[in-house]
């Protein structure tokens, strides 16, 4: 049961970096250690359905396991919610923890953010392989094409209000985000992939 290649972005060592200093709650840790439970959550579901990991690659837009071979669509989309399953359990968990409410919240964002039915994030990747098996992955790129624009949108409009009314501009950095990560996939090969990168 090996991981393979871990690799990590010059732009992820950098946010890392910056996180790290300007973090004065301790936030940072318990946010590392929250995301690398999740990842090790769709890691142990990949081995579990015969899958293996041959490359994992840190960047600015999340993690990227890269596999030897494709997995079925059910496995597929099995394994994209080992990582948010995994989140919702510790966010759990952290009730009964002594000061264990910030892990709790923690997770709770964390399991519910990656469960948006957008490319790039577990929910979306779920909902891609659900479309592949029912309707062919035409029409699954279309219809997928089209909740992207709509939810990043939806966050565009919401963050520029936001911001406007002197609000945080958490949510327009989110959606950007979300568009960075959307355009990542499409420019990688497509098709359905947990957590990543098909290799032929």
């Amino acid at each position: 049961m090996r991981l393979g290649r871990v690799e990590a972005s010059g732009g992820f060592l950098l946010l890392l970096a910056w996180l790290n200093y300007t973090d004065t709650q301790g936030l940072i840790p318990q946010a590392i250690a929250s995301c690398s439970l999740h990842e090790a959550g769709h890691w142990l579901a990949i081995q579990a359905v015969g899958g293996k990991v041959r490359r994992m690659r840190l960047g600015i837009a999340g993690a990227e396991m890269e596999l030897g071979r494709p997995l079925s669509y059910s496995r597929e989309a099995l394994c994209a919610l080992a990582g948010p399953g995994v989140s919702l359990a510790l966010a759990w968990l952290g009730h009964f923890l002594p000061g264990g409410a910030l892990f709790a919240g923690i997770n709770l964002v964390l399991a519910l953010f990656n469960l948006l039915p957008v490319s790039g994030l577990d929910g979306g990747r779920v909902l891609h392989c659900a479309l592949c098996a029912l309707a062919g992955p035409e029409a699954a790129e279309r219809t997928a094409g089209l909740l992207d624009g709509f939810l990043v949108g939806v966050l565009v409009a919401g963050g520029v209000i936001l911001a406007w009314k002197g609000g945080s501009i958490t949510l327009l950095f989110t959606a950007g985000w979300l568009f960075s990560s959307i355009w990542r996939e499409k420019e990688g090969k497509r098709g359905c992939q947990i957590g990543v990168k098909r290799v032929k």
